[in-house]
């Protein structure tokens, strides 16, 4: 269901050729604008199998949108110097190099989101974890990428494996 709502979600940047439809390559085309991967998010794990008493953890959880942007600029300058003298047959040479790079990065966050704190407590010899549903947009602009986190499940098992019967969690 997810993926079905991932690719409601898709926009789609519309081309139009202006001068009529006599080429096939003059019609309208679709193009998506992000490219998507939905997955399951491992948000919390603690295994107290091997304790004898119960573990109360607080984590923050996040549902919604956040839209991270990251632009970088990186300038590289060398400088070098050779030098050679001779004097008859004798030949002396010197090089010298230096490289200077300078990097600006400037990065932007915009969210539609809530965070919550939860209280868990984990009972002895239980294995313990939280997984978060999560769907990564990839703009074809980089400033369009964004994440969209939904809904949690908690999951508790007595061994190392935990059992998914309404296959909750999502292979990347």
């Amino acid at each position: 269901m997810l993926v079905v709502m991932a690719n409601i979600v898709l926009l789609f940047l519309l081309k139009y050729h202006p001068q009529g439809a006599a080429k096939a390559s003059q019609l309208w085309k679709l193009v998506p604008r992000f490219e998507s991967h939905v997955f399951t998010d491992d948000i919390f794990h603690f295994d107290n199998r091997q304790g004898s008493s119960p573990i109360t953890r607080e984590i923050s959880v996040t549902t919604g949108v956040v839209k991270t942007s990251e632009s970088s600029v990186r300038n590289t300058n060398t400088y070098s110097m050779a030098l050679e003298a001779s004097i008859g047959s004798f030949t002396a040479s010197a090089e010298f190099s230096q490289e200077l790079e300078k990097s600006f990065t400037s990065s932007n966050e915009e969210n539609w989101s809530k965070t919550e704190k939860i209280t868990f407590t984990i009972p002895p010899h239980k294995n313990f974890k939280v997984m978060q549903h999560r769907v990564s947009f990839k703009g074809v602009n980089p400033k369009d990428s964004c994440s969209l986190m939904t809904s949690t499940k908690t999951f508790e098992s007595d061994t190392a494996t935990f059992s998914d019967p309404d296959n909750f969690i999502m292979e990347e």
